[in-house]
This record gives structure tokens, sequence and C-alpha cells, in this order.
């Protein structure tokens, strides 16, 4: 007799399946809400009721198109679940329902398919893991698609026989409310309107105008906004049918009809906010801002200057700005390379142009004794800056003229702005040239200096050799920067690098030396007297308080 031990074995269990559904209606009504609560209540009972699947949940996406996924908030998050490794299966009722875009729903298909998850669409019988299931995809994704652009088409038709007939679309304007026929004047919001269009006719910025609304009770008004409100039709009484249109229904991008659709304008269709007279003041102003310098088509008449001065350096425009220039001027007008302020000081190293010099160029190369501006926009194209100090002026006639600015003339009249940087030179395509009667000016200076004679009075010896600053005086701080400056020694850096003989040198090497030699030893001096007089204001007034300023 033969005895055999059978040994215990645990009994195996299936791993059950991990089961989502989704679930989608487009349109918001009741009967389709009622519709989506049906499908999140079918699919949770079905899901529950499988004793081989483990319930995850529905994710249901309710009034939203399925041409698209970007915006389905429930479907992007039911493929991180997926991703995650939290779903095995996807339930839907139907391709219409998961995707109408074809390329959506081969994508979103294929990439759960890589990751082993399989979707079932319940009216098509189709499982997306099987081997005849993509190409069934594919034919039926393409009827759907059909269906939905035929459902758009047929809307189209709809409200373009609605348009033929005069009957608006219930978007209504910022100011109105919509009541199932017409608009009807919100008074609240229309006294903003009225404030709007009579602050522009008395010309009060739009940013500021914008300021105003969102302090008075309405902070999501935008520039973008108060712009498309002046020249919006809808305040007169008056709208255009059609002014939109939809050319894509997958994408759902809007686009102005430009005249691919035919538009209809339904004059005294609602009760007006603005006088057709204001409204027009408003639009023939807005005309008149942008026949003045159509380069740049704004609707505040801009200044002649913008969208025409060229960086030779980096390419963008000058932008207006203000600048304080010195401590008696205050803020002046000045263009700023916009390369510069966008990418910060590091990617142009371009200078800044005063207004009122910038107008002298100006009037120069159109050979006129003042600056027209009315002129310089129906003669000049466009001003292109140069490496050194002169512009460039572009006629529309094809003529071009390069004018000097920002250099300094022996001249009683306040022309030229004496403290600029590099007197004594001019710059051409050949590099910095001397121009001979500045070149004596910086040579006196520098003499001057050598025999130890203080800034204060060389000053006035330039001043009594005929030579003038725009306000009338030669500055403590242009003599300083004129000592200071190494390309009179005939070399110049760039980018760090120190370029010897880079041009004529207008002062002598031992000449150049001394004065050097000189500024080092006022500058010492100056440090250590600024240092005193720190020590002196911190013993009386603590550590930490604000000390005196240095001196120019």
């Amino acid at each position: 007799m033969k005895i055999s031990k059978i040994e215990a074995s645990k009994p195996t269990f299936r791993k059950r399946k991990k089961v989502a559904a989704y679930a989608r209606v487009s349109l918001e009504s009741e009967k389709l809400a009622h519709s989506l609560s049906a499908q999140v209540s079918y699919y949770s009972e079905l899901i529950q009721s499988n004793p081989e699947w483990e319930y995850v949940g529905v994710y249901a996406d309710s009034f939203i198109s399925g041409t698209g996924t970007a915006k389905r908030a429930e479907l992007q998050r039911l493929i991180a679940d997926c991703e995650a490794g939290r779903v095995d299966i996807v339930l839907t009722k139907s391709i219409s329902r998961f995707a109408r875009n074809t390329v959506d729903l081969l994508e979103i298909v294929r990439h759960l398919k890589e990751l082993g998850i399989s979707v079932r669409f319940e009216k098509e019988n189709i499982d997306s893991l099987t081997a005849d299931g993509e190409l069934m995809l594919s034919i039926l994704a393409g009827f759907a698609e059909e269906e939905s652009k035929s459902i758009s088409s047929n809307i189209k038709w709809a409200i373009q026989k609605k348009y033929e007939r005069g009957e608006q679309w219930h978007t209504a304007a910022f100011g109105y409310r919509w009541n199932g026929e017409t608009f009807i004047v919100q008074e609240d919001e229309a006294v903003v309107v009225r404030r709007i269009f009579d602050d522009f006719l008395n010309d009060v910025p739009i940013r500021r105008i914008q300021k105003w609304v969102n302090e008075n009770g309405f902070p999501g008004m935008s520039n973008v906004g108060i712009t498309y409100m002046l020249q919006n039709e809808v305040y007169k009484g008056d709208v255009i049918l059609q002014k939109y249109f939809t050319p894509n229904p997958l994408d759902h991008q809007s686009k102005r009809n430009e005249g691919e659709l035919p538009r209809y304008y339904v004059e005294n269709n609602h009760e007006p906010i603005v006088s057709r007279e204001v409204w027009q003041a408003v639009q023939d102003k807005i005309q008149e801002a942008r026949e003045y310098n159509p380069t740049v088509h704004r609707m505040v008449k801009p200044s002649c200057f913008s969208g025409k001065i060229i960086c030779c350096r980096c390419g963008y425009n000058y932008t207006k700005g203000l600048t304080k220039t010195n401590r008696t001027e205050g803020l002046t007008e000045s263009w700023v390379c916009f390369g510069k302020i966008k990418h910060k000081k590091a990617f142009c190293p371009s200078l800044s142009i005063r207004g009122d010099r910038l107008r002298e160029a100006a009037a120069q190369a159109m050979g006129m004794e003042e600056f027209d501006d009315r002129a310089f926009t129906e003669r000049v194209d466009k001003i292109v800056t140069t490496e050194g100090e002169a512009l460039e002026f572009h006629f529309y006639d094809g003529a071009v003229k390069e004018v000097p600015i920002m250099l300094f003339r022996p001249d009683h009249i306040a022309s030229r702005g004496a403290h600029l940087p590099f007197p004594g030179y001019t710059w051409t395509q050949a590099g910095y040239i001397v121009i001979p009667e500045e070149a004596e000016m910086v040579r006196m200076v520098f003499r001057l200096y050598a025999e130890g004679m203080k800034i204060t009075y060389i000053r006035k010896e330039v001043e009594a050799a005929g030579y003038a600053s725009f306000r009338g005086k030669v500055s403590h701080r242009f003599i300083t920067r004129m000592l200071d400056d190494e390309r009179y020694s005939g070399r110049r850096t760039v980018n760090g690098e120190v370029i010897e003989n880079d041009h004529e040198a207008i002062i002598d090497p031992e000449l150049y030396a001394r004065v050097q030699a000189l500024r080092e030893i006022s500058w010492k001096k100056q440090a250590k007297r600024l240092a005193t007089n720190r020590a002196k204001w911190e013993e009386v007034h603590g550590k930490n308080s604000n000390g005196p300023a240095a001196d120019d």
C-alpha cells in the first residue's frame, strides 16, 4: 500500500480589473443635464455589479464640446489617472461622446493602448485593444467628425437666416442686458460708458480712463476693452450682425468677418447710450490720429516719431519716455531703444535721444528753420540710428540724409548739448573723425587742467572762447567727463577690450598721461574728503543714517 501526502495549497484569485467610465454632454439644458446624470448612474451600477471589476469612478464633462480636449477637465483627469496606473478599462457610451475630432480620438486611444488600457465603446461595440479596433475607430470617428461639421453648418444656416431677418444674436455689450428680444440699458454701466466717451474727447489718456473705471466698481475693464467700446456702434443704437464667424467648427476659433460672409447693419435697433453726434466725433478723432501717423495705427494721436526711429544695433523701434537729465530741468522727453527696455541694458548699448534735439535734427534734415510735425509725417519714412552721433533720415521720395545729433558746437546759440560725452569727434562709417574747431576746445581744457587750473575757472575760459551748452553754460560735469575719456588718446574700449590707435588722437600721450595722473590725485582727495565728512555725519546723526552725497 502506497500513501502520498497532498500538500495544502492556497486558493488563487484573479485580480480584478480597475474600471472607470467617461460621460459628456455638450449643451446646457435641463434635458441634457438629466441625460448626464443618467449616464453616471448607469455606469456606476454597471461597474459595481460586475464581480471581476473594481469601481474607480465616472468622469463626466458637462456642457463642453467634444471637438477638442483642452477644456475637458474630467477627460484630462481620467488620462492622468490612467498614466498613474489607477485604471485598466475605460467605458464610454459612444465615439461621439468620447471625441468628435478624429485626430484627438486616435491620439488618446493609442496613448492608452500603449499603457495597456482598453477603451470600450458601448454603442459601436468596439474594444480598442482588439486587432480591428483601431481601424473601426478611424472609420467611425470620421463619421462623428463629419456629423459635428454638419451640425455646425445647420446652426450657421439658422443664424444666417435670423440675420437676414434683422434678428440679432443675444450677446449683450457692457452697458446693456438682453431681455430675450433686444438690448436694455443698464444705467449703472451706461454712466461709465458715457464717461469713457467724454473723457476720450477731452484728451484723457486711455490708461487713465481705464484706471478710473477700475477704481469705480468695474475692476475687470482693460485698455483693449475700452478701445473696442469706443468703436462699437452698439452704443449709438445700431448693430452689425455677423461681425465675427467661426471658420472651423473643430477648433472654435472666432475670426473677424472681413468680407468672407455677408454682414447686416441694423439702424435704430435699440436704445442708444451715447448720441450719434458724440459717437461720430469719437470716430473722427480716431481716424485723424491714424491718418496722422499710419505707421503705428493708434486710436489716440501718437507722436510723429512713434514707430519711425529704428535702432541700428538691435533693430527695435525707439519708444517715447521721460528722463530726468539734471537737477534743474526735471523730466524731459526722451526716446529710448525698446530693445534696451525689453532685454535690459546688456542687450543693446544704444544711447537715448532727447526730444528737443531729435526735433532739431529732423528740421535740419528737412531744410526747415523750425520743426513741423505734419511735414515730418508726410515726408519722412523712417529714422535709422548710426554707430556714432548721427541719425539717418530716410524720406518717402528715396532720399537719405545723415544729420549729426548731440554734438558740441562753438556757438553762442543754444543748439547743441555741451554736456555730451565726445565733443571733438564725429562718427562716420570709417570711424571717429576729428572736428578741428571742437578739437581746439578739447586741447585747451586738457592744457589748462595740466597747468593746475581749477575746473570752475576752466569752464569760464571755455565759455569766454565762444563755446556754450544748450542752457548757455558749460557744466562742471561736462569738463570732468571730457578729462576722463580715453577716446582723446586715440583708443577706446569695446566689450571690455581696449583697442589702441583706433582713431586719430586729439591729445598727445604725454599731456594725456599728465592729466590722468592729476585726475587720480583728485579722486583720492575727493574720496578722503567724503570719508571724513561721512565720519563727522555719523558722529552727529548715527551710523545708519544717510550720509552727505558726493559732488559731481
